[in-house]
């Protein structure tokens, strides 16, 4: 599953059958790695809540379900989601090899079924190389680390494998 398939799909009690609000951002942690949360926006004149992925009953094709609205909070108010990045940051990350190398630049973030965790980083290409090629992917695996600035290390190997897909 694509992380940005989730912005806009509603966010719906299961106690009280009602649409609280639809998903504004997706809430990773400082790694990349897992998913912690949602970031929930209920309209114009409502300030955003957040609610833990922890706290989701499931993750379904047109909404994502909670067991009842006190799921919802101020994001502040959850300890786990300090320093959660969300997707929209996440997007636009450089991928640099150990020796310093540019890679390319994180275009989408693929889940896994559960959207729980990352499983994949997709690199932006043009598209004549994305008719010719597809997009490059790097593995969650090969990421080594990752910045606060905007910046994940991967393994040279990943990106000699980026390197061989684009040829």
């Amino acid at each position: 599953m694509n992380a940005s398939d989730l912005k806009g799909r509603a966010v719906v009690t299961l106690s009280d059958a009602t649409k609280v609000g639809q998903v504004d951002e997706t809430l990773f942690d400082a790694q990349y790695r897992t998913v912690l949360g949602f970031r929930v926006s209920s309209g114009v004149f409502h300030p955003n809540e957040a609610v833990l992925r922890s706290q989701v009953s499931a993750i379904g094709a047109d909404a994502i379900t909670l067991p009842n609205p006190s799921a919802l909070n101020h994001e502040d108010r959850f300890p786990e989601l300090q320093g959660a990045v969300p997707l929209s940051k996440v997007v636009g990350t450089k991928m640099v090899t150990p020796s310093g190398e540019l890679v390319g630049t994180v275009s989408a973030v693929t889940l896994d079924e559960s959207a729980q965790n990352v499983v994949t980083y997709t690199l932006a290409t043009s598209i004549l190389d994305r008719m010719r090629h597809g997009q490059p992917q790097v593995g969650v695996g090969d990421v080594t680390s990752v910045g606060a600035e905007g910046i994940m290390i991967i393994s040279e190997a990943a990106a000699e494998a980026v390197r061989a897909a684009g040829k």
